[in-house]
């Protein structure tokens, strides 16, 4: 698999609309960012690359060396090369396997409707915030 997505990863993957300028205004603002994922970590890395070079500084994804979501591992190593206190961090995500890191990491989760799963699922799953467009993530994450 990880062979085969190596060679495919970029065939049908790109930003979701907004996404772009959302990161720009955040990284404007100040704030430092990591993807942390599941995907293999050659991948994400390559994936931030690619799409986000210069704007998210930090990218982990699934190796041996880490435990993966929703263990904190990944994210508690990206809070620590962004040089942030764990506590002082926010999480996005648009699944359950987020709400459950950003609770293992006993920090705020922030839902994205328009990403892996929809608003209903992410309710069910016991999502306390959830945003449906990036411009309403961005007052979320403000605020």
């Amino acid at each position: 698999f990880k062979e085969h997505y190596g060679v495919h990863l970029n065939d049908h993957t790109c930003a979701y609309e907004g996404i772009e300028e959302l990161l720009q205004q955040l990284k404007a603002a100040g704030y430092p960012m990591a993807i942390v994922s599941n995907k293999p970590d050659f991948a994400v890395k390559e994936l931030n690359r690619r799409y986000f070079g210069g704007v998210i500084e930090v990218a982990i994804g699934e190796s041996a060396s880490i435990r993966h979501k929703p263990a904190p591992d990944t994210v508690e190593c990206a809070a620590r090369e962004l040089g942030v206190e764990l506590k002082d961090c926010i999480y996005v995500g648009d699944s359950e396997v987020d709400i459950k890191t950003a609770e293992n990491c006993r920090i705020p989760c922030i839902s994205v409707a328009w990403g892996f799963r929809g608003k209903r699922f992410l309710e069910e799953m016991g999502a306390r915030v959830i945003v449906e467009s990036p411009q309403e993530l961005y007052t979320k994450i403000k605020a």
